[in-house]
């Protein structure tokens, strides 16, 4: 649990009972969201082919990247200046949140046409997700998705700031599963690739329109100021470069394995993904809307406390992590095969080696803490050495032992990180060897309760 003292105004809510109450809903949100996600890829699953989900990955690979590559920290900015509140600075950030949305709309388009491009040129090996043509198209339709979000009001971004983050997680997902809808109806009625398209689309669409009638605050107006702007630039400079890097790094397997891979097998590859990554996009996600906030507010009231409570959020974590680490290891093709029909089915054995990664999730919650302690460019030096391994790595080893082998860079590039990790920690005076690891063993734990899990599955079948 996480302790710390509280400062606040009796009529205030304290630090500590807004982290535990934000905690939990975003945790218990995100739960039922990658539920509501996992049924909904069950259904649809057997009404659209392996390929469509092939080209749907690499299409939001791409607007990943470039969304990542242009992220000049105007979210960040809010939940961490001591103007966040201030009227002007929330406007001329929401400007630049709306620039930013078109110019990523047109960039992308632009994409799309230089793929259309490339190829007509054949430079994309024959069969490969890349030589997909309805790749430029879907790629083009998604855009769109960039210029809504940029219309997103921040007094999302204020609920985040203030950990009131009940309505918001309740918002997100009655987005989600409105777009879910919007997906299977038009799946059912016609099974091609636009009902992920429509999907994902709706779901943005959705979401924009609560943010602006569901969350008090500031109605957002287009407005201009030069401190807000060179407040947020200045923060947001190694925060793009951390994002540069971090582009390739989370999107650079698909990236590469679009090039390797037929549409088909990539699609299957997204599968195991979706299930290996899902424990590690949770403390992504608490990690951006908990603890980035907490640790920010700590460091502002309460620096003192800022190193124990890390490594009380660590403890917690690396226990879900490590644990759920094991469990995949040793079920992950059970999984599969009770989940999945026959056309997905190689995606359990790399479930399984996936699962690995999630050992090392530590530096994710390090850079929460960097970040909070103004040390952006520890993120960004550390996200530069993963990236580096794995984009050199992973053709390198898909080369020499085809996609069996290349799929074990993907579980252990982040061990490549882990010194400087420790490093830096040691560098603020807050790093606790022994806490650092204190929760590896649970991984055996994880692993009878997956050996336990493959008799029951077993026997029921």
């Amino acid at each position: 649990m996480i302790i710390f003292m509280n400062n606040q105004p009796e009529n205030q809510p304290s630090l500590k009972s807004r982290a535990i109450k934000a905690s939990l809903w975003t945790m218990s949100g995100f739960a039922v969201s990658q539920l509501v996600r996992l049924i909904s890829n069950l259904i649809i699953t057997r009404l659209l082919v392996p390929e469509m989900f092939g080209v749907m990955a690499l299409s939001q690979v791409f607007l990943y990247i470039i969304a990542l590559i242009s992220d000049i920290g105007i979210n960040s900015s809010i939940v961490k200046s001591d103007r966040g509140d201030d009227v002007r600075f929330l406007n001329t950030a929401w400007t630049l949140q709306i620039l930013r949305g078109a110019i990523l709309t047109i960039a992308i388009m632009l994409v799309a046409m230089g793929i259309r491009v490339a190829d007509g040129a054949d430079i994309f090996n024959i069969g490969s997700a890349y030589s997909a043509p309805e790749l430029p198209l879907v790629l083009a339709a998604l855009s769109v998705s960039t210029l809504i979000v940029g219309f997103n009001s921040t007094n999302i971004v204020l609920a985040n700031r203030k950990l009131w983050l009940g309505k918001l997680t309740v918002l997100e997902l009655i987005s989600q599963i409105f777009g879910i809808v919007v997906m299977i109806t038009w799946a059912l009625i016609d099974k091609s690739i636009w009902a992920l398209v429509a999907g994902s689309l709706s779901t943005s669409m959705m979401f924009m329109i609560f943010s602006h009638t569901a969350f008090p605050g500031t109605r957002n107006r287009l407005a201009w100021d030069n401190s807000a702007f060179w407040e947020i630039f200045h923060f947001g400079k190694w925060l793009l470069l951390s994002s540069i890097i971090t582009a390739g790094l989370v999107q650079g397997d698909r990236l590469i394995f679009g090039q390797l891979l037929s549409a088909e097998m990539l699609g299957v590859y997204s599968i195991a993904y979706f299930l290996a990554s899902s424990i590690k996009q949770a403390i992504f996600k608490i990690n951006s809307v908990v603890f980035f906030p907490l640790l920010s507010e700590l460091k502002r009231d309460n620096f003192n406390l800022i190193g124990s409570t890390y490594y009380k959020i660590r403890l917690n974590s690396d226990a879900l992590a490590i644990s759920a680490a094991g469990f995949l290891f040793a079920s992950g093709e059970v999984i599969i095969t009770f989940l999945y029909d026959d056309r997905y089915s190689e995606a359990g054995w790399m479930l399984s080696i996936l699962s690995l990664s999630l050992l090392f999730t530590g530096p994710i919650v390090s850079g929460a803490l960097y970040f909070s302690m103004d040390k952006p460019k520890y993120v960004s030096s550390m996200v530069a050495i993963e990236a580096i391994v794995l984009l050199t790595g992973l053709p390198t080893l898909f080369y020499l032992g085809g996609i069996e082998f290349s799929l074990w860079i993907l579980a252990f590039y982040s061990l490549s990180i882990l010194p400087l990790d420790l490093y830096y920690k040691k560098k603020l005076e807050i790093l606790q060897l022994y806490r650092e690891f204190i929760m590896m063993p649970i991984f055996v734990l994880g692993y009878l309760l997956g050996y336990l899990f493959n008799f029951l599955i077993a026997s029921i079948v």
